[in-house]
């Protein structure tokens, strides 16, 4: 009697413990979410993915380096750039890949839409063996584009904004006998005839300068005649005055130096209304938000977070607030955990508003709401299913690398390691 008792006790325990096995792996392999909806999943065939751009029903993606099968032609192809058709977004539809360079790294993407001939067109990075620079598409026939023209080569090609009123573009890149990646603007508002403007750079980047240097531009951010500028490695950020594009003139800079130091993504937040502030200052202020960028696996680095500068004077940017989301789990899930990069555009036209998405690798996408500057609070989250089919070396985590939001305000994230693209919906108080 007794050892039957111990024998079913054990196979007790033993079913306990595989029970707990399955719900612990169910649970490593299950969405999070938090005020957030899946409305839809686009494998992107696998590839792994960075900025996504949202114009009108369609998503257009960079990829990172490697080569993946195209299941539309049948042929292993190069990453590119993806044309994904969204006017249902429960059921995206890839509609083209367009082949990057062969090793190339395709990560930038911007589209401007009814231009120069009432065409579409996208402009693309391409760093490869054989042409680093730019590429500009003809996209008018989504499923047939057509290259227009190129700028290069260059030294390193990182990303881009375009600016449809304007028609200029504004590149992180590195031209010959410049140190580091510096801004270089073109005109293209005849997209097939790239015409050259200028470059400009911090002190040590320029031909000729000797002393400073090591500092390196991520991407500009453009609104009107201002360009925010955000160095990944020193400098961090500068505001641009860009009136006069063949000679842009610094308004302000600010240097966060260590511990705090490499900004990735830098945009305006203006308007926003702050309460109780000092008497006699107005209580609607302009505001720029600064992300940092983790790099190291398991958190083997000083915290990255997200800043919030009062730009109210532009002359003088200050440093109001700070936000990261707590370690918890993170750290031990593998990958980075960190931010990368915060939507910064709705259908194409700055974000604006009070709540920021933020692609924060490991831990998914945050939703931060920033109508109280002064005090940033998360008020949602999604964290993929790292289980999708599209999910490559045997990687139990995501890397959300990018967002981006359409029109209707869905919210699209990109995954570094492959694992697709998520639709979302925000179901918080907006």
């Amino acid at each position: 009697m007794e050892q039957r008792f111990k024998k079913n006790s054990l196979i007790s325990a033993a079913v306990v413990f595989l029970l707990g096995a399955l719900l612990l792996e169910a649970r490593a392999f299950s969405a999070e979410a938090e005020n957030m909806r899946l409305v839809g999943f686009c494998d992107l065939q696998g590839r792994e993915s960075l900025q996504v751009v949202l114009k009108g029903n369609h998503a257009y993606i960079g990829h990172h380096r490697g080569e993946k099968t195209n299941p539309l032609t049948g042929r292993s192809e190069p990453n590119g750039t993806t044309i994904v058709d969204v006017s249902n977004p429960a059921q995206p539809a890839i509609l083209k890949h367009i082949p990057g360079r062969k090793g190339a790294e395709s990560r930038a993407v911007q589209v401007v839409e009814k231009f120069s001939g009432g065409k579409d067109y996208l402009l693309r990075n391409q760093e490869a063996g054989d042409f680093t620079g730019f590429e500009i598409w003809d996209i008018t026939d989504k499923e047939n584009p057509v290259i227009v023209s190129t700028i290069g080569p260059l030294q390193a090609a990182h990303k881009s904004w375009w600016d449809p009123q304007s028609g200029y573009v504004y590149l992180s890149g590195t031209q010959p006998g410049w140190r580091g990646q510096h801004l270089i603007i073109y005109d293209l508002r005849s997209p097939a005839r790239p015409r050259f403007v200028s470059n400009w750079g911090l002190p040590g980047q320029r031909p000729g300068d000797r002393e400073g240097g090591g500092v390196s531009l991520h991407h500009p951010v453009v609104s009107g005649n201002r360009a925010y500028l955000s160095y990944l490695f020193g400098g961090d950020m500068v505001v641009l005055d860009i009136a006069d594009k063949a000679n842009p003139r610094m308004i302000s800079h600010l240097d966060f130096s260590p511990p705090h130091s490499g900004i990735h993504t830098t945009a305006p937040f203006n308007g926003l209304r702050v309460p109780k502030i000092t008497q006699g200052q107005g209580n609607v202020r302009n505001f720029l938000v600064l992300s940092e960028e983790a790099f190291a696996y398991g958190c083997r680095e000083q915290r990255r977070q997200l800043h919030l500068v009062d730009a109210t004077d532009e002359f003088k940017p200050v440093p109001v607030a700070a936000f990261k989301v707590p370690d918890g789990d993170f750290c031990k899930r593998g990958g980075r955990f960190g931010p990368h990069q915060f939507a910064e555009t709705r259908d194409g036209e700055l974000i604006g508003g009070s709540l920021l998405y933020v692609a924060y690798f490991n831990a998914g996408l945050r939703v931060v709401d920033i109508s109280d500057p002064y005090r940033p609070r998360e008020v949602g989250f999604y964290i993929p299913d790292p289980g999708q089919p599209s999910k490559i070396g045997g990687a139990t985590f995501v890397q959300t690398n990018d967002v981006d939001l359409d029109y209707r305000g869905l919210i699209y994230i990109t995954d570094r390691d492959g694992q697709g693209m998520h639709i979302l919906e925000y179901t918080g108080k907006k």
